[in-house]
Order: structure tokens, then C-alpha cells, then sequence
């Protein structure tokens, strides 16, 4: 049997504290990235999984679909990676895009629609 030279490293998914998402690829036919923006999440993956903290992928997502467009078809193919850090890295920024995760509702309006149906 033959030895091997890497060095195998234990990694819970319990240590996992923060994740990012980076998506490389296209997942919408009216916003197709070009091969430069691709480029750019590339990089933005390697210094995740280079700069201490050391990020590590903990998930990938493939999606590929066609679209038909009036006569055309087209092509969308993205690869979406999870990367899990042990702690948010104070170098990461935080999205400029509000995480929109619903409707806002209002409570008082809401009791106030229970209040007159009753």
C-alpha cells in the first residue's frame, strides 16, 4: 500500500459560525454576467479560502437551465459555493443590499382586522 504525503485535517460542520454565498455563473437571462465579472468571484472565492481566517467549502449548488426567448434559447449555467468560516472575518463587508426575506407586517393592523371581524 502506498503512503500518502497529504496530511488529512479533521473539519466539524458544528465549528461553522458564519457562511458567504458566491455565485459564478448566470441565473438570470436579462443580467448575463461576462467573463470578467465571472473572473471577479473567482477571486473573491480564492481570497475566502486563502486569507485567514481560512474559509472552507462546506456546499456547492449546480443549476443549468434553458430559456426560450422569443426564438432564441439560452443557456444559464451557475455554480453557487457555500463557504463556512469559524467566525465572521472582520475583512468580509456587509452587503450593501438589504436581505429581503418577506413582507413587512404591521401587528397592530393585523389585531386591529382581527378585532373587527370578531
Amino acid at each position: 500500500m502506498f503512503k500518502s504525503d497529504r496530511t488529512t485535517s479533521s473539519y466539524d460542520i458544528t465549528d461553522i459560525g458564519h457562511v458567504e454565498r458566491i455565485i459564478v455563473g448566470a441565473t438570470e437571462p436579462d443580467t448575463i454576467p461576462t467573463t470578467k465579472e465571472n473572473q471577479l468571484k473567482i477571486d473573491k472565492l480564492n481570497a475566502y479560502l486563502q486569507t485567514s481566517p481560512r474559509g472552507r467549502i462546506i456546499g456547492t449548488e449546480r443549476s443549468f437551465s434553458l430559456v426560450r426567448i422569443g426564438e432564441h434559447q439560452v443557456v444559464l449555467e451557475a455554480v453557487a459555493y457555500h463557504i463556512g468560516f469559524k467566525r465572521k472575518p472582520s475583512w468580509i463587508k456587509p452587503n450593501a443590499q438589504k436581505v429581503e426575506l418577506g413582507p413587512e407586517i404591521d401587528l397592530c393592523e393585523v389585531e386591529k382586522v382581527i378585532q373587527e371581524n370578531r
